[in-house]
This record gives structure tokens, C-alpha cells and sequence, in this order.
């Protein structure tokens, strides 16, 4: 609690000397709570420091600090038992990290490149609830589903692959797939991607898929799930990749403008 005491102390000294200095007390103290608690440094659940302790740590009254935690109870940031305090109910979602996609999409075609695809199988199906909904798709509208296996140039397996890709009309076989990048076969069928969303999470690997990853069964991976749309804002392709984490890493490269 320290800690964050006098985290929020150096935020309520900065604001001294700008904006915020033109406010009412109750207000500043409010809007460091506030800013603390949007931003994620103050998290879901955790305990906010007492009316006494804020009084103390920035040297106003009592009534001062209690006022700045009415308005944060007023607006749902925070809730207050009995006995036990006020704790944050406000749940902080990080938001997307943006890069260039020109630069995502030349990475993925060169790792196609430097590593050895086997496809498990082609088929044109009617995917899953939840795929037919990022799709737009009716209950009985197909799309092709590929999965492949990606190993490294030594031959071992670090990647499972299910797809589904709207659009396609051609290249989408064993043979094919296997020996060109997926993403240069898409954009053979006209199909041209203009944004990409990836959700990173973590899985624990079921038998079959820790069998063709050599792994042993419940071992944890790497989750993404890649929705590429096209230049109307259509989602055309759902991936969900499973990654062993021994052999593989995900290393992003951000930079402040």
C-alpha cells in the first residue's frame, strides 16, 4: 500500500502545477484515483487506500478524501463493505497494440519460407458456431478448413494450425500448401487483407495435438487466434495456432513515435 501511496503522491504533485491545480481539492485527489484505477495501476479488486491514509499521504481533511471516494463509489470505479473496505470494481482492458501490417504480413511469409509445412488435412466444411459467427456465415455455409503442422528447419514441430478462409477457389491443396506460403495462395485468389487482429493466450496441449507437436499431453502453448478482414472490413480468414513455447517465441518490436 506504500508503494501505491506514493505513486498516486508524485501523480497529485505533477498535477499541482498544471490543470488540475485550478480545481477544487475533493476533484484533484478524485482525478488521480480516478486516472489510477482507468489506466489499470490501481487493478480489479484491489483494496483502496483509507479516507485516513489519503487525508495523511496529501495532506488534506478528512472530509476532502471522503468526498473524492464518494465520487468514485457514484461513478461504479469502486465499491465499499462494510468491515472490509472499499475495493476497485472497475475492470481495466488493455488496449490493442496497433503496428503496421505490410510489416506483420512479410514476417509471416518469411517464416513460411524457413520452415517445413505438413498439411493434415483440406476439406470444405461448415465450421464451428463460434468461426460462423466471425464470419458472417449461415448454418450451412462452407469454407475450407486446413490443418498443418510448421517445424523448424531441423525437422521439429513447433506450430499447430486450424484455418478456415473465405473466397477461395483455387491452390487450396496437399501438395500445394506444402510447398507455398498459405498467405501468397490467398492472395492468388484476389483476396487481399488489410487488417489483421491477434488475441494471445495460453492452452494446455490435448493429446492428439501434443502428439504432433511431440510434446507430452496437458504441456502449455502458446494460443493465438489471428482474424484477418479485407478492405471492407470483412472478416475472411479465422486462425488459431498453438505454439510450443520451447521452440518458439513471439517477440514484438514497439517504439514511441
Amino acid at each position: 500500500m506504500s508503494d501505491l501511496l506514493n505513486s498516486l503522491k508524485a501523480e497529485w504533485t505533477l498535477g499541482q502545477s498544471g490543470a488540475l491545480a485550478r480545481v477544487p481539492l475533493y476533484h484533484q485527489l478524485y482525478s488521480v484515483l480516478k486516472e489510477s484505477i482507468m489506466n489499470g495501476t490501481i487493478s480489479y479488486d484491489a483494496q483502496m487506500p483509507t479516507e485516513q491514509q489519503l487525508a495523511a499521504t496529501f495532506d488534506v481533511s478528512r472530509i476532502t478524501a471522503k468526498r473524492a471516494m464518494d465520487e468514485l463509489a457514484a461513478e461504479n470505479l469502486i465499491a465499499r463493505f462494510r468491515g472490509k473496505g472499499s475495493h476497485v470494481i472497475y475492470q481495466y482492458t488493455p488496449p490493442p497494440v496497433r503496428a503496421p501490417l505490410v510489416g506483420m504480413l512479410e514476417n509471416l511469409a518469411e517464416m513460411g519460407k524457413h520452415s517445413i509445412v505438413r498439411v493434415l488435412s483440406v476439406e470444405e466444411v461448415v465450421p464451428p458456431a463460434d468461426v460462423r459467427t466471425l464470419l458472417g456465415l449461415g448454418e450451412r455455409d462452407t469454407v475450407h478448413k486446413l490443418v498443418r503442422v510448421r517445424s523448424n528447419e531441423e525437422g521439429e514441430p513447433y506450430a499447430y494450425y486450424v484455418s478456415w478462409t473465405l473466397g477461395i477457389s483455387k491452390g487450396f491443396t496437399k501438395s500445394n500448401l506444402e510447398r507455398t506460403p498459405r498467405l501468397d495462395v490467398i492472395r492468388k485468389n484476389g483476396i487481399k487483407l488489410a487488417k489483421i487482429e491477434q488475441v494471445l493466450s495460453a492452452e494446455s496441449a490435448s493429446v492428439q495435438i501434443a502428439s504432433e507437436l511431440d510434446l507430452e499431453p496437458g504441456a502449455a502453448l502458446l494460443s493465438i487466434r489471428r482474424l484477418s478482414s479485407n478492405e471492407d472490413g470483412k472478416v475472411v480468414d479465422v486462425l488459431d495456432g498453438l505454439y510450443a513455447p520451447q521452440r518458439y517465441q513471439y517477440t514484438m518490436v514497439l517504439s514511441l513515435d
